[in-house]
């Protein structure tokens, strides 16, 4: 039987009234998937409001995972979600997404976001909380739009937005100062904002020294 989160708090809550090994609002939880990966100097406590996001994702878009930490790939730094791959394919979700919750917010101290290859068409608002992203990974969905929110995720450095389903570009997305790679390839787009090439920080005709575009 899948485990709740409720249940899964409360386990983690008794369990510390005799350990006390997590600060307040977080978890301990010591029996962890070979999917997780706690990064060095960091222990199994677990920031709750991002144990919530990752149980929402699972509630919503009614997945079948023993716990959050089940959920994709993660790697987790003193306490706090770094890097998740929820894309549909071998080490990301089970079946594809289509559905993300308000609380995607919470994991606000993510670095790293792949989506790739799942049935999203829209963002929630909150996801331009996520002001820590510097790599987002959302190709291959079925987006039909960039939120003026975008502007909020100033340090974006890779953005991966091809195979979408997107018209125009707003605004916003020219104070994306730092992005330095955007993809951008097979959308439906139709209009451009005037400020875009003089204002990103992008080498739009180059390549890297791998042979990646910075912009495609």
């Amino acid at each position: 039987m899948r485990l709740t989160l409720q249940y899964i708090l409360l386990f983690s809550f008794c369990y510390q009234l005799g350990y006390s090994q997590c600060d307040s609002n977080y978890t301990y939880i010591n029996d962890l998937p070979s999917s997780v990966t706690i990064l060095a100097g960091s222990d199994s406590c677990f920031f709750d409001n991002d144990l919530i996001a990752l149980n929402d994702i699972i509630t919503l878009n009614q997945l079948s995972y023993e716990t959050p930490l089940h959920l994709g790939t993660q790697t987790w730094l003193s306490g706090r979600l770094r890097f998740f791959v929820a894309g549909n394919y071998w080490g990301g979700v089970e079946s594809p997404l289509s559905i993300l919750p308000e609380s995607i917010g919470n994991l606000d101290d993510l670095r790293s976001l792949y989506l790739e290859w799942n049935n999203l068409s829209s963002l929630p608002e909150s996801f331009f909380q996520l002001t820590n992203l510097m790599s987002l990974y959302i190709s291959n969905n079925q987006l039909e739009e960039i939120g003026e929110g975008i502007e909020n995720l100033n340090n974006l450095y890779f953005l991966d937005l091809g195979y979408n389903q997107i018209p125009s570009i707003p605004d916003s997305f020219c104070n994306l100062e730092n992005l330095t790679y955007w993809w951008m390839f097979n959308n439906e787009l139709d209009q451009l904002p005037d400020c875009l090439c003089d204002s990103l920080n992008i080498s739009w005709n180059d390549d890297d020294a791998a042979g990646y575009p910075y912009f495609a």
